[in-house]
């Protein structure tokens, strides 16, 4: 019993410790590693799973940056070979550049110089206007010394001839046309161009060009001359405003419209080049005209109501600051001062004057011519005779026929063609007559030219109706129906005989953007304002 003691009691005590808390403790720790393996198997898990998502990203990397290096290379061959062609082109662009002048000859002349030596004043011009426009583009960054220059004339040559002629500028009308072919012939980059009579043709020859010029990028400037005097000009020059190039440069002949500055363009004036002044025939002049004594009565007068000097009284008149001394003999001057002007009466052409001998006249004092003058060439004298009722012998003067009125066109402050006010035609039975009249007709439509105007241009050739007949009431409602299309040439036709629409005839306009004036692709929105609508 003793021997079995110790055994009993190893198995209870293991160094002392319960066995039960042992195993406690033992099952604790071992969960304890479980759970530390499992995070570990986990973290290991991951960083594979981790590893092998960078390995994929670094391949596809890798191929992308392979990819870029490639692109990179053909970027940079391209890029070289681009940077080749811009400086080849900037050099042909800068080798082929050039400064264009687009003079609107009816508004700028030449200066008198120039136009009364048209063969050797022609060449002169030339080379003028070639230093003026060199000298100008020193300070613009174009001032190559070698950049051609072109210089493109347009005029109406027989009516500018006609006017430099009453100007007393040149004396006949062949020597402009002379100064236009050498000028010509001076340059093979120098035009002067004849456009023929009409009051737009050098207008849209120079509009034309402008933007032909403009839109090109070797032209580096455009001189522009003549053009500040007409208003029609306004509106296609605000088309360049705020331009990036600053191409275009306005030169000054007499003095600009205010209107032109506000534009912002350079404005230069060419004094040894263009004339500064307007000329004699565009102004008034008020001077003595010195008158020889009367012709015999036995001597026919010519037609009109003024009657000529003799022959030898128009010799000693050649310019009208002729004064009575270069005019008159000495025997024939005399110092007492005229009778008070007595108006004519019928005792002043009776029979019982028409007796007097040229003897029995006074002396004639001097009377004053007032010449008024056009532009256009066109003279009007008018006299105011400062002697008595001696002074006159026995003229029948017929009665002038009245003139008719010039067809005038109405423009605005900004040169906009201003058609007159139009309203609907009335609902008559007009109406219904028009429109059974129009469908018969069909595909055919009335001709305008032949009812609107009486007269078709095209003639036998013109495909539209001439043998319909319109009543008057059908004729204004076919013509408001013409009113109602625009015009070709938009606010600068000078058709007096037009019969479209220049601008909406509606005051107001309550169509909006449907309404045909409401934006052209030529001439913008044509709807006017009141003050628009204001002719000048």
């Amino acid at each position: 019993m003793a021997k079995n003691t110790p055994a009993m009691g190893s198995s209870i005590i293991l160094n002392g410790q319960d066995p039960t808390s042992f195993s406690s403790e033992v099952s604790s720790r071992l969960s304890h590693y479980f759970q530390v393996d499992s995070e570990r198997q986990a973290f290991i898990h991951n960083i594979l799973e981790k590893y092998e998502a960078s390995t994929k990203k670094i391949k596809e990397l890798e191929l992308d940056l392979d990819d870029q290096r490639k692109s990179r290379v053909a970027y940079q061959t391209q890029a070289m070979n681009l940077d080749a062609d811009v400086q080849r082109l900037g050099h042909q662009i800068n080798r082929d550049a050039y400064v264009v002048v687009l003079i609107d000859g009816d508004g700028a002349k030449f200066g008198d110089e120039f136009l009364r030596d048209p063969i050797g004043g022609a060449e002169r011009a030339a080379i003028r206007l070639k230093q003026a426009v060199r000298e100008n583009l020193r300070d613009t960054g174009v001032g190559q010394d070698d950049i051609p220059i072109l210089a493109r004339v347009y005029a109406n040559l027989n009516d500018l001839s006609k006017s430099l002629r009453m100007s007393r500028i040149i004396e006949y009308d062949e020597e402009m046309r002379v100064f236009a072919e050498r000028f010509t012939n001076s340059r093979a980059d120098f035009d002067f161009i004849n456009v023929g009579k009409g009051k737009e043709n050098a207008d849209s020859k120079i509009r034309r060009m402008l933007s032909h010029y403009h839109k090109n990028i070797q032209c580096k400037k455009i001189f522009l001359a003549g053009c500040c005097h007409d208003n029609g000009y306004l509106h296609d020059l605000r088309d360049y405003t705020g331009s990036v190039d600053n191409k275009i440069v306005l030169l000054e002949t007499t003095p600009a419209e205010p209107a032109f500055r506000s534009l912002g363009f350079p404005i230069l004036r060419f004094d040894d080049v263009f004339r500064s002044e307007p000329l004699g025939n565009e102004t008034k002049h008020n001077f003595p005209l010195a008158i020889g004594r009367p012709r015999s009565p036995s001597v026919p007068l010519g037609p009109g109501p003024i009657a000529r000097p003799t022959a030898s009284i128009q010799k000693t008149m050649p310019t009208p600051t002729s004064t009575p001394s270069a005019i008159f003999p000495p025997e024939r001057q005399s110092s007492t001062p005229a009778p008070a002007p007595t108006p004519l009466s019928a005792s002043a052409s009776s029979p019982s004057r028409s007796s007097s001998t040229p003897e029995q006249h006074p002396v004639q004092p001097l009377r004053t011519a007032s010449i008024v003058s056009s532009g256009n060439g066109g003279t009007s004298i008018s006299y105011a005779t400062a002697g008595g009722m001696s002074d006159f012998q026995n003229v029948t003067v017929k009665t002038p026929k009245p003139k008719k009125q010039p067809k005038v066109v109405m423009n605005n402050a900004d040169g906009y063609r201003i058609d007159p006010p139009t309203q609907h035609p009335p609902r008559t039975p007009a109406q219904s007559s028009y429109q059974a009249k129009f469908q018969a007709i069909k595909p055919s439509v009335f001709c305008n030219d032949h009812y609107l105007k009486g007269n078709c241009k095209w003639g036998v050739g013109c495909d539209k109706t001439h043998d319909a007949e319109l009543t008057p009431p059908e004729l204004a409602i076919h013509r408001y129906k013409a009113r109602t299309s625009l015009c070709p040439s938009g606010p600068f036709c000078s058709d007096y005989d037009c019969y479209l629409s220049h601008h909406c005839p509606r005051l107001p306009c309550t169509r909006g953007d449907q309404c045909p004036f409401y934006y052209t692709e030529k001439f913008g929105d044509l709807h006017l304002t009141k003050e628009q609508l204001q002719p000048t």
